[in-house]
């Protein structure tokens, strides 16, 4: 039924925008699918003791949720997956004077599964050559958009942020902190002599009254700020955002890429003010429980510790129609930067008596990959490649991916 309402809704705007003589209205996609072949030695339980509910370990190990990045972890198998293949409608209307209406309706299309379609980017707007670009919907956080200008294999397997050579603000879709935005007002400037900046301000439209079962939760309203600049084969970025929640709630980043002909050289560093922490560890002891009272690993706006700072650097070697890449990374732990080393207060915090204390402390890890691609031509290619992240003392992820890629 959500099928045949989008392709009509689609069908509405093409017509309607086709029959304007002064309006540019494009249809749009990318295709996307691999065979990904997972190697995890990173357990996916919770505990190392077994009980009802679950009882941490008090050992001093680490719990395989530790880890966060990858969440609890993942079993070795092979599968195919889709990856945020999308179908879009995109334009614009010449309203005279400098100004054009715009808009953009994308949706993400599981190839693999035949899932529903989910929304992507989906925004009206206004556009002026000397004020710049205001949006208003769903898109990406200025914090967001930096990062794919130095991952040549975004929206992969393989992409920085999937593998731990980014951190989770470069992913995901909500009001909290993640990659993609809701309910958002985006601004985008012209570029004076290649400089130009971003902001972006969400709507928190979590407001509910609280009452004798649950307080009511943050009605802050987060927001990104960024500057780029791009010159000479140069780009360089500085970007922070914040959900402006209690406790710590913030993170910013540094991003440069230089190209020298076939060769380009790139680098992030991501400074964590808990954010990083809230999202990476998906916000344990933040929010999302199951009836049982069991954290069910949500992401968070705020988390109460944080030093999680990220960084990578990676380098790309372009050859006739092929491009090969190597990156390598870090990220810290945030274990006691609260001067408490929470990770061994596991438990369930809507019940005291069954599971004490929640935590946010996270494992620091290394990571690197190595990825190639092959263009057949402008609009399809295939890629393959090998990446690792290995956790300080609860083994490693390993991934490798072959895939093929279309755009229309």
């Amino acid at each position: 039924m959500n099928k045949k309402l989008i392709v009509t809704a689609m069908g509405l705007v093409l017509a309607g925008g086709m029959s304007l003589a002064n309006a540019d209205v494009k249809v749009y996609g990318q295709l996307d699918v691999s065979v990904n072949a997972t190697d995890s030695d990173v357990g996916s339980n919770n505990a190392t003791r077994s009980g009802t509910p679950p009882v941490s370990n008090n050992d001093g190990t680490r719990l395989a949720s530790d880890i966060g990045q990858n969440g609890a972890g993942y079993s070795d198998d092979i599968n195919l997956t889709s990856n945020t293949s999308a179908i879009g409608v995109k334009g614009s209307e010449d309203l005279g004077g400098g100004m054009s209406a715009i808009f953009k309706v994308e949706w993400d299309a599981d190839l693999v599964n035949g899932g529903a379609f989910k929304g992507r980017d989906q925004y009206i707007g206004l556009k002026t050559e000397g004020f710049g670009k205001l949006v208003f919907g769903t898109t990406s956080t200025a914090y967001k958009s930096a990062g794919s200008k130095i991952d040549a294999f975004y929206r992969t397997p393989l992409q920085m942020r999937a593998v731990g050579l980014q951190s989770n603000l470069h992913s995901g879709k909500g009001e909290i902190g993640q990659g993609r935005g809701t309910n958002m007002v985006r601004y985008d400037s012209p570029s004076f002599s290649g400089v130009s900046v971003t902001g972006t301000y969400q709507f928190n439209s979590n407001k509910q009254k609280s009452n004798q079962f649950n307080a009511a939760p943050q009605d802050d309203d987060p927001y990104s700020l960024g500057i780029q600049y791009k010159g000479g084969g140069l780009y360089a970025a500085a970007s922070y955002i914040s959900t402006q929640q209690s406790n710590k709630a913030e993170a910013a980043q540094y991003i440069v890429r230089y190209d020298m002909g076939d060769l380009s050289l790139h680098g992030i560093y991501e400074f964590d003010d808990g954010l990083i922490t809230a999202q990476a560890n998906n916000g344990r002891g933040q929010t999302g429980k199951d009836s049982a009272g069991n954290s069910t690993f949500n992401r968070a706006g705020s988390s109460r510790d944080d030093g999680a700072d990220i960084w990578s650097v990676g380098l790309t070697y372009k050859i006739a129609n092929n491009l090969i890449g190597f990156d390598y990374g870090q990220r810290n732990n945030s274990n006691g930067k609260n001067n408490t080393d929470n990770h061994r207060l596991q438990g369930i915090a809507s019940n005291a008596a069954r599971g004490g204390q929640v935590y946010d402390d996270i494992q620091d890890y290394n990571a690197w990959r190595i990825a190639g691609y092959h263009k057949f031509s402008k609009r399809t290619r295939v890629y393959a490649g090998y990446a690792v992240t290995d956790y300080n003392n609860k083994g490693e992820d390993d991934t490798f991916s072959l895939g093929m890629r279309h755009n229309f």
